[in-house]
């Protein structure tokens, strides 16, 4: 069984083109996955009682078309797949006339809140007795992949992580690392052309007060991203394709 869920897109979730940013959409995508684990009895309330919490790994996003703000939208999700270290969890994007406009896939783990160790999902929850084996005709996308950054030496952009950037596991939100890649775009950019496909590795916690260092490189039509914290550790690495 899936889950459908609708969005309205307010003003302050677009951009400057009057579309749903992406990193909005991918927003989006994360709280249809919350909002379906807590209706199958493995939400993030239920996890964090018992000490424990999704994180996810990572995730790919294609867009055919973004609607624009003051439109609803509706996300269907399901699960994929289940082992005892990763789960996957599919998503697609229908605009008001059921018409899909998007797909993602994200990959998924579950960490004890206190070590942040890894657990078994098998053991822990349910989750594998949801899963649906039937692939469905509309979902034609290619799984998440792993971005190779090959880039530039010195940082395009350094951000210091405050308040605002820490969710409920006390660590930087997944969609912060896509915001301040993003944010070293140019206006022009943003205004002209459309990103097709967004890849993100998600490697390690940053944590409140580190500096994030963003370095990016370019190739033709792929943008790609590595997010290191002070020791130079890589937290994220993003690749963007536009069109």
């Amino acid at each position: 069984m899936t889950n459908t869920f609708d969005f309205y897109i307010y003003p302050r979730e677009a951009d400057a083109s009057k579309r749903l940013s992406l990193q909005n959409i991918g927003a989006f995508i994360l709280d249809a996955a919350g909002m379906a684990a807590k209706a199958r009895g493995f939400g993030m309330d239920y996890m964090h009682e018992h000490g424990l919490a999704w994180v996810t790994s990572r995730m790919a996003i294609e867009m055919k078309e973004y609607p624009r703000e003051y439109e609803t939208i509706s996300i269907e999700t399901w699960v994929e797949d289940c082992s005892s270290i990763f789960s996957t969890r599919n998503f697609l994007i229908f605009n008001s006339n059921k018409e899909v406009i998007g797909q993602a896939s994200t990959l998924w783990s579950m960490i004890d809140f206190k070590t942040r160790k890894m657990v078994d999902l098998l053991k822990t929850t349910n989750l594998a007795d949801h899963v649906i084996t039937t692939q469905n005709v509309l979902f034609t996308m290619n799984k998440p992949k792993r971005v190779d950054y090959k880039g530039e030496d010195e940082p395009t952009y350094i951000h210091k992580v405050v308040v605002s950037d820490i969710d409920m596991n006390q660590h930087v939100n997944s969609m912060k690392y896509l915001q301040w890649a993003i944010d070293t775009l140019s206006l022009d950019e943003i205004m002209n052309t459309t990103i097709k496909r967004l890849d993100i590795n998600y490697l390690r916690e940053a944590l409140y007060n580190q500096n994030i260092a963003v370095y990016s490189t370019t190739k033709e039509n792929l943008k790609r991203f590595e997010l290191r914290n002070e020791e130079g550790v890589a937290c994220c690495k993003i690749e963007l394709t536009l069109v």
